[in-house]
Parts: C-alpha cells; structure tokens; sequence
C-alpha cells in the first residue's frame, strides 16, 4: 500500500491510500529529512546545495521510516523551478519519480507558478513523459533566472555539457 499526501492533502493533513506494495508515504520534507536527502541526492550525482533554504518545496518519501525518495520545487513569482529529484536504488521501479514529479508540479501550481523549468542530464525521457520540452537558457522567464542553478549553470554552459534544460506549464 501507498500512503499518500498529494500537496493539497500537504497543507489539510488530509491522506489518502493507493493499493500497491510496499508501504511507501509521501509527506513534506523536515529538518531531520536534510542529512539523508543531501547523502541521497549527492549520490545521484546532484548538488545537494540550499536544502535547507528551500526545504518548504521538498516532499520526502519514506518506506518503513528510510528515506527512499525525494524532490522539491522552488517557486520564483509566477516560476518555479524542479530540483533534486531521486529515487534510491531500493526503491526504484516503483514509480515514485512519477509520483514525485506529480506532486511537485501540483505543489508548485498551489503556490502560484503558472511556468516550471527543470535541469536534467540523463533523465530527459522521464522528464518528456511529464510534459516536459527542451529549451535554451533564453527562453527563461526572468522569474526563474533568479533560481541559483539557472545562475550557476548559465554562466558556466562550457562547464556542463550534457545538461538539458526543460519547461513546461505549471497547469495540471
């Protein structure tokens, strides 16, 4: 079974359940979740920088009381941007990328972004399969250019080759 907190349920404590196995719950990221998110993002290859700065975006998915999944989003006016999506290797196979992406685009609509962007390198098919389409660091909207990956990552393209940049509409 899932238990699980979609980001309207987040704010009204409200849960409901999906028929699935193993028991996995969604639920907002902690303070206490910051030490095991940055080991689990770093080992995906991604900078576990500025957890803590936006931990009120991150969405924690726990499994007998592990971490095995997380996400979150930083909303910049009427943007927003998708960061530090990954799923442990125990878990993976069980669609919780799916879920979190799900839920991170719901979240970031509740909380007013109307355009998402994301940075990906080796997830571009996952991230197409959500609506996602490529685009140039100049088709972003001022707002999201305010986000330090846009900040580190534009002005260091020779750097990070290999790494697409993403958009789609916040709208569910």
């Amino acid at each position: 079974m899932v238990a699980a907190r979609g980001p309207s349920a987040i704010q009204s404590g409200l849960m409901t359940s999906v028929q699935s196995t193993p028991v996995v719950t969604f639920r907002p990221a902690s303070r206490d979740d910051v030490p095991a998110m940055s080991a689990m993002i770093a080992a995906a290859d991604l900078p576990p920088l500025f957890i803590e700065e936006h931990l009120e975006g991150f969405i924690a998915a726990e499994r007998t009381g592990d971490l095995v999944a997380c996400g979150g989003i930083e909303v910049y006016g009427d943007c927003a941007v998708i960061r530090s999506v990954v799923v442990g290797p125990s878990a993976r196979g069980l669609g919780l990328g799916g879920e979190l992406a799900t839920r991170l685009l719901a979240l970031g609509w509740e909380r007013g972004a109307r355009d998402v962007y994301l940075f990906t390198g080796d997830a571009l098919p996952f991230w197409t399969r959500y609506g996602f389409a490529e685009v140039t660091f100049d088709d972003w909207k001022d707002a999201a250019r305010a986000s330090w990956q846009y900040q580190f990552l534009s002005q260091n393209r020779e750097a990070v080759s290999g790494i697409h940049t993403m958009w789609r509409s916040a709208q569910p």
